[in-house]
């Protein structure tokens, strides 16, 4: 029997796309809940999780630079997918900074053309900035440290974009 914990869950509707993929109809409110009961109670170490998705993308970075990846599109998209699994994983396990660092990451790498010097200079601060993160085990938004992290990511990604007249996603637009 699940506890209520009186937080009733958000309901998201799904885009048409989605609906497209999977389906529509309702979801039981009891299984929404029971789901919600599983994440709240999650006792599984994001640590290791979280270490072999950042190691993951430090194989791919130094790939890029012994010059293995040469074709801009796919290091682009293979950067973006140990960033996106942190980002979906890192929520589930109270990790909301990760996530919330990780999303910003995917938008910047959603934006960019090609990953030139720069932008790969902020994938690697990046990167450094998740290990330490998730080795301090800096769990929830991270408070005022957490703040400055998301702004500074922000703000380097901002000033990518500037100095190459490039339109600055929404998500990157504002500082937290």
């Amino acid at each position: 029997m699940t506890q209520n914990t009186g937080i009733e869950p958000k309901i998201i509707k799904a885009s048409y796309i989605l609906q497209a993929k999977v389906g529509t109809g309702t979801i039981d409110p009891q299984k929404i809940h029971e789901s919600q009961r599983v994440i709240d109670n999650n006792r599984v170490d994001f640590v290791p999780v979280g270490l072999e998705f950042l190691d993951e993308l430090e194989k791919i970075l130094k790939e890029a630079k012994m010059q293995a990846i040469v074709n801009s599109a796919e290091l682009r998209e293979r950067l973006t997918q140990p960033i996106m699994q942190l980002k979906g994983n890192a929520g589930m396990f109270k990790y909301n900074l990760i996530g919330d660092l990780a999303n910003i990451m995917l938008s910047f790498l959603e934006a960019l053309q090609e990953v030139d010097t720069d932008a790969f200079e902020i994938v690697e601060a990046h990167h450094k900035t998740l290990k330490a993160i998730i080795l301090k085990r800096i769990m929830g938004d991270g408070g005022p440290h957490g703040i400055a992290f998301r702004n500074e990511l922000k703000d380097a990604c901002r000033r990518y974009f500037i100095k190459r007249d490039i339109s600055i996603p929404a998500l990157l637009a504002a500082t937290t």
